[in-house]
């Protein structure tokens, strides 16, 4: 598969929590890092997504938010 984004980050799914519509997918990169992504549970099936899986996120920068205090 190829790509034209090139924010691209290879990771490992660690945990799925289902929910009525949506799921939260855990998805480990770099040492401890975790990142938590949220999509619908109808894509989670279509990518056949399971723990364990290899994965590569493909972020876009419109949807990235930074808040601090």
């Amino acid at each position: 598969m190829k790509l034209s984004a090139r924010n691209q980050i290879k990771g490992k799914v660690m945990e799925i929590r289902k929910g009525a519509v949506t799921a939260i997918v855990y998805v480990q990169i770099a040492g401890d890092v975790m990142i938590e992504t949220s999509l619908t549970v109808a894509a989670t099936e279509a990518l056949g997504l399971f723990e364990g899986k290899n994965v590569t996120l493909v972020v876009n920068p419109g949807d990235i938010i930074i808040a601090c205090e």
